[in-house]
């Protein structure tokens, strides 16, 4: 069994809401500093002041052409720059769906490119994470072949991360060893747990902190 230290440490503390407060937001940066989550995962606005609040003791994730992913790229490389700039460490972005959709896989890779490439001229640590999910609104329903498209795409372009919402058990097999693999389907412990033994190295939640105080220490493995 996973111990509760390397689980935490795993974990995205997300809180995407679109009227979220300064309370809120500073609330899920004392979370992750209270329990070891490896970031706290906010909107672009909300960089700046968890940056202040942080103090550079986690990490700061921020998502990119969020939640749709219809910008276009100059759009997406100008406010991922400019949340690094503020202080994110880690990027999450939104695959433009409307280009796969059309067919236009080489437009679409030329993208993830140029987005992947302008992270890293602006500073080469900060870890990128493509999303191949639309987290809200009309969710595209992925066929297999656009699955595996995408999927080879994002292990293409150089990203970090390969971020989605379905089974990992359909995505592993896509990528093998070639990318890392982040989970957003964190609906409670039992899934977020199987996500992790199944190879993802990232979770994707906004309720870890629910699951922890209702999970009794003896229920971890042991600190290692």
């Amino acid at each position: 069994m996973i111990s509760k230290k390397v689980f935490c440490s795993k974990l995205d503390h997300s809180i995407l809401g679109w009227t979220c407060t300064e309370a809120q937001v500073r609330q899920y940066c004392d979370e992750v500093l209270e329990f070891g989550f490896r970031s706290v995962c906010v909107n672009p606005d909300y960089v700046s002041f968890c940056k202040s609040v942080l103090e550079n003791r986690a990490g700061i994730s921020c998502v990119v052409g969020f939640p749709c992913g219809a910008n276009t790229i100059n759009t997406k490389i100008y406010e991922g720059i400019e949340a690094i700039r503020n202080g994110a460490t880690e990027l999450d972005c939104v695959t433009n769906f409307g280009l796969l959709r059309n067919g236009k896989d080489a437009q679409l890779l030329e993208e993830y490119r140029a987005f992947v490439q302008a992270m890293k001229d602006e500073r080469p640590e900060t870890v990128v994470k493509y999303i191949i999910y639309a987290p809200y609104g009309q969710n595209p329903f992925l066929t297999e072949d656009e699955t595996k498209r995408l999927a080879e795409m994002v292990v293409a372009s150089g990203a970090d991360y390969i971020k989605f919402l379905c089974d990992p058990r359909k995505i592993k097999p896509l990528i093998g060893s070639r990318i890392k693999m982040k989970f957003s389907g964190a609906v409670d412990l039992r899934v977020t747990l199987d996500a992790i033994e199944q190879g993802c190295d990232r979770i994707g939640e906004d309720s870890a902190v629910k699951w922890l105080r209702e999970t009794p220490d003896s229920f971890w493995g042991p600190e290692l």
